[in-house]
């Protein structure tokens, strides 16, 4: 197909031709069907000549998706690049596309035959998220020609992203640590993730935290209104009436939810009805820093659920990058812990949060042993190579303002 007729075509009648070589129930899979009961009647050797078949519908679906993310991305569509690179739609349904990442790439596939758009190509046991790290990266290898300075950039990237997420990790299983220990030492109740301001605010923060910090939060907890400080931090009365806890921090929102949905059926809500109630009675005694931090977990549970998913064979997945799928698989484990913990806190769910945090975060830094010490060296070399960059290019414009120059004298 040339370049000028594959841009006649429409990307959506490609793209379900596509699914007739590979998708579910059609021609790929009948012939791994065909395969696998000629191996079970023994006469696999009469289909020897059907195998090359196999390949080259998995090749002829890629090739035709491609074409579609070509035209898809003349069109402005923000999917075309991940869709070229060998992603399916149904892959990328509800996931973030961010503009900046995509727009060189988008305009590398729309550039079709003019302009080498390989490197955007899905690498074996790319996730989503690995191809969104590392595009940026390669672009600015593909644009400066300078392959250091694009590791240099994939690099801060990384370490942008695990600066969000490996503190955080130690954080939690060093402060879960103290709670566990408090629990077991005096039997203190065992306080939600993510509530240190909360605890601040209302005069109770953690002993770990300076004398000054902690007095000047509790002033600022004493000067905000009352209805306010239950809506950030959560409410004391809610959690009392209906949790049997003191505080909002030491509250199970699902013992919170359940007795307040218990006690709308018995006065004769609806089901739903009831639903409704518990669910809000439990947001409100969460407050909103802790309900949006149990949404944040959640999300990041099921990103990072997603992408090991897409990992394919677990036992693949692991023989190919021992230490990274580990990464992926316990930042899985921190975050669900993480969630179960800042809903309900209780030893099991707090010791839980310590350890997948403690081992995430481990395998994290260890991961990225390597990177770290080579960092500033690569730096350094991006440097001289963009100081080298601007020179030549100041020897460019005085060359160009002399022959400017040149040209409007006279008397030259």
């Amino acid at each position: 197909m040339s370049d000028s007729s594959q841009r006649m075509g429409n990307p959506s009648d490609l793209e379900h031709l596509a699914k007739l070589f590979d998708g579910r129930g059609n021609l790929a899979d009948k012939l791994d069907e065909a395969f696998s009961r000629a191996s079970r009647l023994g006469v696999r050797d009469k289909l020897v000549a059907l195998r090359p078949l196999q390949s080259w519908a998995g090749e002829t679906a890629t090739d035709l998706r491609r074409r579609a993310a070509i035209l898809r991305a003349e069109e402005g569509d923000p999917k075309a690049a991940a869709l070229y690179a060998g992603f399916k739609l149904e892959e990328l349904k509800g996931l973030t596309l961010p503009p900046d990442a995509l727009l060189i790439a988008n305009a590398s596939v729309a550039s079709g035959d003019k302009f080498d758009a390989a490197w955007l190509k899905r690498k074996p046991g790319e996730t989503y998220q690995d191809w969104l790290q590392r595009i940026p990266g390669d672009a600015t290898a593909k644009v400066s020609g300078d392959k250091n300075l694009g590791e240099v950039v994939a690099d801060y990237i990384e370490f942008t992203a695990l600066a969000s997420t490996v503190p955080a990790a130690f954080t939690t299983a060093v402060l879960g640590t103290v709670s566990l220990v408090k629990r077991f030492r005096r039997g203190d109740l065992m306080k939600a993730p993510g509530t240190t301001l909360a605890q601040i605010l209302r005069g109770r923060p953690p002993t770990l935290l300076p004398a000054r910090i902690a007095a000047l939060g509790a002033q600022i907890g004493r000067s905000t209104p009352t209805v306010v400080l239950d809506v950030l931090a959560g409410s004391d009365r809610l959690a009392q009436l209906h949790g049997g806890r003191l505080h909002a921090w030491e509250a199970n929102l699902l013992k919170v939810g359940h007795n307040v949905g218990k006690t709308s059926r018995a006065a004769g809500v609806s089901r739903l009805g009831a639903l409704r109630s518990g669910v809000g009675a439990a947001a409100r005694t969460a407050g909103w820093w802790r309900a949006a931090g149990i949404g944040g977990s959640v999300v990041a549970t099921g990103v990072g659920a997603f992408d090991v998913w897409q990992e394919g064979n677990p036992v693949e997945a692991f023989n190919r990058d021992k230490l990274g799928y580990a990464s992926k698989v316990s930042g899985v484990a921190f975050n669900a812990s993480l969630t179960a913990a800042m809903v309900a806190p209780n030893p099991v769910t707090v010791g839980a949060a310590v350890v997948t945090g403690a081992v995430y975060g481990g395998i994290t830094v260890w991961q990225n042993r390597d990177k770290i010490k080579e960092l500033p060296g690569k730096i350094a070399d991006a440097g001289a190579w963009a100081g080298k960059k601007i020179s030549e290019g100041a020897g460019k414009l005085a060359d160009g303002a002399k022959k400017l120059g040149s040209a409007l004298n006279p008397f030259d």
